[in-house]
C-alpha cells in the first residue's frame, strides 16, 4: 500500500501517527509544502519527507529527505489560473499535483485542519481541482483538536475554506463524536470511519519507566496546561485555573507546581502566587516528548481548563500514567473521563467550582488511586498502541476497497456508495444533551470575556476611588500648609 500523508512534519502528532506503519511494508510518502517553520520533528522514524528545503535538517536514516523548491523538482506551470496567485503557493500545489500524479497513492491522507489547513487541506483540495479525472487516490482527512469546534468560526473566509475542504474530502477519522457532526454542518457528505486519536495509540509498556512507583496519592506534583486567552489561545483558561490553585494554596505548599505551555500574562499571574502564598512554581522550558512523561509521571493531577478541546494527547498521558484529571467538562473529555469516578470535570469559567475539584483532587487519595487503575485499564483496553494501530490499519484497508466516495469524473458529486453511506447516517438522531453541552461551549466563551470586562471596570473604579483619596488627601495637605504659611506671615492677626 502506497499512502502520502499531507501534514506539518514538525509535529510530534503527525511523527507518531506515521510512525505506526513503520514495519507494515508499506510505501509511505509524507508532504510538507508550504511550512510555518522548517524542519522535521525527530521523532519521524520513517517515509520519503517532501519539504521546502533540505539543508541543514538531521533526520533519522530511514527517512529520505526531498526538497519540494529544488531547481531541478519545478514542475510544468500550466493551468495556473486554477491555483492561487501567490508563487510559493503555486509551486507548493504545482509540485503536489505532479507527486500524486507519479505516486499515484492507494490514499491520500491529510493530517489535522486547525491553522494549517491552508498547507495541509487547501493544496490537495487544489491538486485534485487541476488534475481531475487523474485524481484518483481516496482523500482521507481526521481531526485534531479544536479543528472543527472553533477554528471555522475565525472569519468567514476561513469558513467557506473549511466548507470547501470537507466537501471534496472522501473519507474522515475522527477524535469525538462532536466533531463529526460538525463537519456534516460544514458539508462533509463521505463516510465517517470511526474515532480514533490523532497522534496514535499509548504503549504502556515503554510507558513504564515514566511511571513513579507506589500509589498516585502518595505524589507531589500538580501539572497545570499554562494556555490562556490573554496570551494568544483563544481556548485556554490558565489565568481561571490559577485562581482555583490560589484558592487551595493552603494545600498546595508541598507541592511543585509545574505551569507548561505558558505565556507571558500567565507567568506573572502564577509568580503573584508564589510570592503571595509561598507555592513552589515552575516554568519548564520545552519539554521533549520523554521530558513531559517524566514530569506526567510523578504528577498526582494533571489539570487542562480550556472552552473547547478534542482528545487531548496530554490527557491521554495522563490517564496511561496515573496522573489524576481534572479537566473542562467538554463534550469530546465526557467521552473517556466519567466525573468522580475516574476524573473530576469542571466548569471553565468558573474558579470556584475548579477550586472545589481540585480541593477533593488533593485530600481524596482513596478517589485517585482508584481512578489510577481504572484509567489504565481504559488505556489498555481503547487506546494502546496495538489497538489503534490495528484499527488504523483495517481503516486504509477499507479505504482501498471501497475507493473514493467522490466521483473524480464529475466534480462536487458523489457515487452511489457515498450518497447511501451520507443518507444513513443524516438519519440517526441528534442526542439533545450532547448538543446542549456544545451551546454551552461556545457560549462560555462570551461570558468570560464579559467577566474580564466586568473585572476590568471594577478595576477602574477602584483606582478611580484611589485618586479621589489622594486627591483628598493632597487637598487637605496644601491647606494645612497654607495656614502655616499664614500664621507665619501674619503673627499679629492670630
Amino acid at each position: 500500500m502506497r499512502i502520502l500523508f499531507v501534514t506539518e512534519v514538525t509535529c510530534i502528532h503527525a511523527a507518531r501517527w506515521v510512525n505506526q506503519f513503520k514495519d507494515a511494508g508499506w510505501d509511505l510518502h509524507v508532504f510538507q509544502g508550504l511550512a510555518r517553520r522548517l524542519g522535521v520533528n525527530g521523532e519521524l522514524d520513517v517515509g520519503t519527507v517532501y519539504v521546502p528545503s533540505t539543508e541543514d535538517l538531521e533526520v533519522s536514516p530511514n527517512v529520505t529527505l526531498k526538497s519540494t523548491l529544488a531547481p531541478h523538482s519545478l514542475p510544468p506551470t500550466r493551468s495556473v489560473s486554477l491555483l492561487p496567485r501567490e508563487g510559493l503557493q503555486r509551486v507548493h500545489v504545482l509540485y503536489l499535483a505532479r507527486l500524486i500524479k507519479e505516486l499515484q497513492p492507494d490514499i491520500i491522507h491529510s493530517l489535522g485542519l486547525n491553522i494549517m489547513w491552508t498547507n495541509v487541506c487547501t493544496p490537495v483540495l487544489h491538486a485534485r481541482q487541476l488534475l481531475g479525472e487523474a485524481f484518483r487516490s481516496p482523500w482521507l482527512y481526521s481531526s485534531w483538536g479544536a479543528d472543527l469546534m472553533h477554528y471555522p468560526n475565525g472569519s468567514l473566509g476561513r469558513r467557506q475554506g473549511v466548507q470547501d475542504v470537507l466537501s471534496a474530502v472522501d473519507y474522515y477519522i475522527s477524535e469525538c463524536e462532536r466533531d463529526l457532526r460538525l463537519a456534516r454542518t460544514l458539508g462533509f457528505q463521505g463516510e465517517c470511519l470511526g474515532y480514533l486519536p490523532a497522534f496514535g495509540g499509548v504503549d504502556l509498556d515503554a510507558f513504564g519507566e515514566f511511571r513513579q512507583p507506589g500509589p498516585a496519592s502518595a505524589r507531589r506534583t500538580l501539572v497545570l496546561k499554562g494556555r490562556d486567552e490573554a496570551d494568544g489561545d483563544p481556548q485556554g483558561r490558565a489565568a481561571i485555573a490559577l485562581s482555583a490553585i490560589e484558592r487551595c494554596s493552603d494545600l498546595l505548599r508541598e507541592y511543585e507546581i509545574v505551569v507548561v505551555q505558558a505565556g507571558p500574562t500567565v507567568r506573572r499571574r502564577a509568580l503573584e502566587l508564589q510570592a503571595a502564598h509561598g507555592l513552589k512554581i515552575v516554568f519548564p522550558p520545552y519539554l521533549g516528548y520523554a521530558e513531559w512523561l517524566r514530569v506526567a509521571g510523578r504528577s498526582r493531577i494533571v489539570m487542562a481548563v480550556t472552552v473547547t478541546d478534542g482528545l487531548p494527547g496530554t490527557l491521554v498521558e495522563a490517564l496511561a500514567l496515573g496522573a489524576f484529571p481534572v479537566q473542562s467538562r467538554l463534550e469530546s473529555i465526557c467521552e473517556w473521563i466519567r466525573h468522580a469516578e475516574n476524573g473530576l470535570l469542571v466548569s471553565p469559567e468558573d474558579p470556584e467550582n475548579i477550586a472545589e475539584a481540585l480541593r477533593k483532587a488533593l485530600t481524596d487519595d482513596e478517589l485517585v488511586n482508584r481512578a489510577a487503575e481504572r484509567n489504565e485499564r481504559i488505556v489498555r483496553e481503547r487506546l494502546a498502541y496495538d489497538v489503534i494501530r490495528r484499527k488504523a490499519i483495517e481503516t486504509y484497508q477499507r479505504i482501498v476497497r471501497q475507493g473514493p466516495v467522490h466521483d473524480p469524473s464529475r466534480d462536487g458529486t458523489h457515487n452511489k456508495r457515498g450518497i447511501e453511506s451520507a443518507m444513513t447516517r443524516s438519519r440517526i438522531s441528534e442526542d439533545l444533551e450532547r448538543w446542549a453541552m456544545e451551546l454551552n461551549e461556545r457560549e462560555v466563551s462570551l461570558n468570560g470575556r464579559q467577566r474580564a470586562l466586568d473585572a476590568r471596570a471594577a478595576s477602574l473604579d477602584e483606582r478611580e476611588e484611589e485618586l479621589d483619596d489622594v486627591s483628598r488627601g493632597f487637598s487637605y495637605f496644601l491647606m494645612s500648609g497654607m495656614k502655616k504659611a499664614a500664621r507665619r506671615l501674619f503673627p499679629s492677626r492670630q
